[in-house]
């Protein structure tokens, strides 16, 4: 494997961890705020936790499409 394929390999890795840290992070913050939300003995806004929430399921599923083209590209790139 030349220098170039294994510093490729290296970039796709890194960005494959990063991506894989934010999307557990916003899964977090997901479960977080439903948990917040059932407990709440006070009233919340409903639609702005639905707002919430769906912002945060809107921009997992964005990093979901990232981590995707990563994995696509490393599949791709190893057989050539």
């Amino acid at each position: 494997m030349d220098i170039n394929k294994l510093l490729l390999v290296d970039r796709l890795d890194a960005e494959e961890r990063e991506l894989i840290l934010q999307i557990q992070t916003y899964e977090a913050c997901t479960m977080s705020v439903l948990k917040m939300a059932s407990n709440q003995e006070a009233s919340l806004h409903r639609l702005a936790v639905e707002d919430i929430v769906s912002c945060l399921h809107r921009m997992n599923m964005d990093l979901q499409t990232e981590l995707l083209h990563v994995r696509l590209k490393r599949a791709l790139d190893s057989i050539i």
